[in-house]
């Protein structure tokens, strides 16, 4: 095991542990398309935290995860 490992375990982190999600991931999960995603976040009009991050569209795993519990929940945003 390289001891640099060990110092930066941000580097060892699998894909998925990230808290930002690619609009390709989200759209199914909102019954959308990745298009349709990017569209309301420029607007302005998107569902859950959005952020240009590289360049692209990122969509918070947190802020998802609320908006589909209370979607389940029928609670009101």
């Amino acid at each position: 095991m390289n001891t640099n490992d060990a110092t930066h375990p941000e580097d060892t982190s699998p894909p998925s542990a990230s808290p930002w999600l690619d609009a390709e991931v989200v759209a199914p999960l909102l019954s959308t398309t990745a298009h349709t995603l990017r569209r309301l976040a420029r607007q302005g009009h998107c569902p859950i935290v959005v952020r240009r991050i590289g360049g692209r569209w990122r969509f918070s795993r947190r802020d998802l995860a609320r908006f589909l519990s209370d979607e389940l929940t029928g609670e009101a945003s």
